[in-house]
């Protein structure tokens, strides 16, 4: 390609690098507001537009006669998954969110074939639907590809790495340094792991199903993990839920609360049902876990601090020192005895 090409492609994009960059942002907003709306699991969501240089180098290429209706992933989306089968979760809601170009869209695990492994990821190649461009904030975008990448983060650190280093591994090394096979059985490996985990996120759905289908025949003599947990206080609190006493949810305190529950002296869920029978509703607070830190100290406060604290939290607000209080409970021992702060309630 001559410099005068390259001058004219150069030009070109960069009078279009924003506009492609707008579009890679708005479809980044589709695609995410979609799966937070299908409550879809995934790692993380991505985009951008093809900066100039990188564009100027793949245009360079000679496979490419025409780059500026040739290159397709000028704006370009990447959702990254957890598992293997969050990959097809997730393409099953964004394929009809959009116009697929199906003959350039790419399954890399099917080009892989039976018989070989390596990186696996869906792109799509893909334009605004009819429906949205008519919108008024999409009208700019009519007939603009972009690029939809879906993978495993698994799959992705691979393609950043292969990518990366992509050039030291062509060619021929000497046998003893045995590269290109230990770089396919690493790929191997890599897709091996991929699968066991998507396994495990079977497996441990089905345990969740089983549990809540024991939890709603009132069988709770099953040991505390955060499926248990989770599945028998949203049961056991569902109306102090629904009416916004609680929230259902643990604030990042679930492997705390865990090991409190333990040290307390609690195995099974059926243990904590017989403290939370007994419990006063003044107890309840914003969240599950300290709702079962009020609990435990509501049963046996001594133990609590000698044996299940641990320093996992270090102040009160002066509305529970207040509670505590009215409950003859003497938290002012412990207060002064593990040094925790009371804070004024926002």
């Amino acid at each position: 390609m001559s410099n005068k090409n390259i001058d004219d492609l150069r030009s070109w994009y960069s009078e279009k690098h924003a506009i492609y960059s707008n579009l890679a942002s708005k479809v980044e907003s589709i695609i995410r507001e979609q799966l937070e709306f299908e409550g879809v699991t995934y790692y993380s969501i991505s985009s951008r537009a093809k900066d100039i240089e990188s564009f100027i180098k793949k245009a360079s290429k000679e496979k490419y006669s025409d780059p500026i209706t040739q290159i397709q992933d000028l704006a370009g989306i990447r959702v990254i998954t957890f598992v293997r089968s969050e990959v097809l979760q997730c393409s099953e809601i964004i394929r009809p969110l959009f116009q697929i170009d199906e003959q350039n869209s790419i399954d890399k695990g099917r080009e892989l074939g039976d018989d070989k492994v390596g990186y696996r990821s869906l792109h799509y190649v893909a334009k605004l639907s009819d429906e949205r461009i008519k919108l008024p904030e999409f009208r700019g975008y009519q007939d603009l590809n972009f690029e939809i990448q879906i993978r495993t983060i698994l799959e992705h650190a691979w393609a950043d790495i292969s990518h990366d280093r992509s050039y030291k591994f062509q060619g021929d090394f000497p046998p003893e340094y045995d590269i290109k096979r230990r770089f396919a059985l690493a790929s191997a490996t890599l897709e091996l792991v991929d699968r066991e985990f998507d396994a495990i996120v079977s497996t441990l759905n089905q345990y969740e199903a089983v549990i809540d289908e024991r939890t709603s025949k009132g069988e709770i003599d099953n040991p505390i993990n955060i499926t248990t947990l989770y599945t028998y206080l949203n049961n056991k609190l569902e109306a102090h839920i629904k009416d916004k006493m609680i929230e259902s949810t643990f604030n990042g305190g679930e492997l705390a609360i865990i090991r409190e529950l333990n040290d307390f002296g609690l195995k099974s869920i059926y243990d904590l049902d017989k403290l939370i029978h007994d419990a006063p509703l003044v107890l309840m607070t914003d969240n599950f876990t300290g709702y079962l830190r009020n609990v435990m100290m509501y049963t046996d406060m001594q133990r609590y601090f000698s044996e299940a604290w641990n320093a996992h939290w270090s102040g009160l607000e002066r509305s529970e020192v207040k509670m505590w209080d009215k409950l003859g409970r003497n938290i002012h021992k412990y207060i002064d005895l593990y040094d925790i702060s009371i804070s004024i309630d926002v």
